[in-house]
């Protein structure tokens, strides 16, 4: 019989973001791996909303581990989800003292940089020795994030596993008619909207963007397209917004904030662009952009070589090349045969590769009985 799993969460309750729609499917695989929603467990490094099944536990923190021996001596668990939990992890020991069956760490970022001999076999020898507090399997999202584990951290390539992340079909899809985004963000309908979601930090690459957008104003090509970047919270926007001032790109640029109608915006945008310059593991915005038609110029780095096939589903250019990044956004736009050809071709592969049901049925799996296909 079943007893109870817990998610362990390193960010605070309520985060956004891609961290909301994967807590949604690990829910959902917990559920289809036959636990009771009674039986399913939380913890975030800050709860702001408390209740019998959710744990305020900073996995980060010194004392997580006495935390989660008081968690582990009234509730017993059957299984552990922590996502991107470390290898030693002092979580593995707690949980192997009170006889917790399984613990599986799931990783959506980078676990090391890529280490070459003798420092890889350093790392290598550190697992032998301390491969007690290491987890029963790493779960990864793309090839490139399990490489960091393998070539980086020194980990058995079988005590790995790669799941790519998956989107919702029926919520992300092409759509012919595309006003929604001019009509939501009184954008004129002749413009091309070149489209980004995510966060705004510097690794992000949306000051690449902006450049982009400021070398297109420069030469003369801007006044079809118009960019919409999504996810700016707290100003986070006015340092970009001071790099347009006295350009005509100004114009031609809209910060539209953290959203709700992300698909809406998706569907009814032309191009979708993930501009990264920092590592960059394997973005849900890039799967939900192919599943929703758009052909997807991105940084070659990580897992967002594995989302976009350079010259089928979109471009892959040099990270923080924004003269680059602006003439492969310019020759899809005036190339509207590439541009279908390249649309379809997102969309097909995003269904072929990216349905979320099939990441649920294989994460389920795990949960069940650590098989996976």
């Amino acid at each position: 019989m079943k007893k109870n799993v817990l998610f362990m969460i390193h960010c605070e309750q309520n985060t956004g973001y891609a961290i909301e729609k994967l807590e949604g499917i690990f829910n959902a695989a917990a559920l289809k791996a036959g636990f009771l929603e009674s039986q399913i467990h939380w913890s975030f490094s800050k709860v702001h909303e408390p209740s019998q099944q959710i744990y305020e536990l900073d996995f980060h923190n010194g004392s997580v581990a006495k935390q989660l021996a008081e968690l582990l001596a009234v509730t017993k668990f059957d299984t552990i989800l922590a996502f991107d939990l470390p290898f030693p992890s002092s979580i593995v020991s707690v949980a192997k003292q009170f006889k917790v069956g399984r613990v599986i760490s799931y990783w959506g970022a980078s676990m090391s940089d890529i280490n070459k001999w003798p420092l890889l076999g350093l790392k290598k020898l550190e697992y032998l020795i301390k491969q007690r507090r290491s987890a029963d399997l790493y779960l990864f999202e793309s090839k490139a994030m399990q490489r960091t584990a393998t070539h980086g951290r020194g980990l058995p390539i079988g005590k790995t596993h790669v799941i790519p992340l998956g989107v919702d079909l029926c919520q992300y899809f092409p759509e012919e008619k595309k006003v929604y985004t001019h009509l939501q963000l009184k954008i004129p309908q002749g413009r091309k909207v070149i489209f980004y979601s995510g966060h705004m930090e510097a690794r992000k690459g949306v000051g690449t963007i902006i450049k982009a957008a400021l070398k297109l104003a420069q030469d003369g090509r801007i006044a079809e397209l118009h960019f919409v970047l999504c996810g700016n919270k707290n100003n986070e926007e006015d340092v970009y917004l001071a790099n347009l001032r006295g350009s005509d790109a100004a114009e031609h640029v809209t910060f539209a904030g953290y959203r709700n109608d992300i698909p809406e915006l998706m569907r009814s945008s032309h191009i979708g662009v993930i501009a990264s310059v920092g590592w960059d593991s394997f973005t849900r915005s890039s799967i939900e952009m192919l599943a929703s038609g758009l052909p997807l110029v991105a940084s070659n780095l990580g897992g967002l070589a594995e989302t976009t096939v350079h010259e089928e589903t979109g471009y892959l250019f040099t990270p923080g090349d924004y003269v680059e990044l602006a003439d492969r956004i310019h020759d899809l736009v005036n190339d509207p045969i590439k541009y279908r050809h390249f649309s379809e071709n997102a969309r097909a592969r995003a269904v072929s590769l990216f349905d979320e049901s099939d990441q649920v049925g294989r994460i389920s799996q795990t949960l069940k009985d650590n098989q996976y296909a």
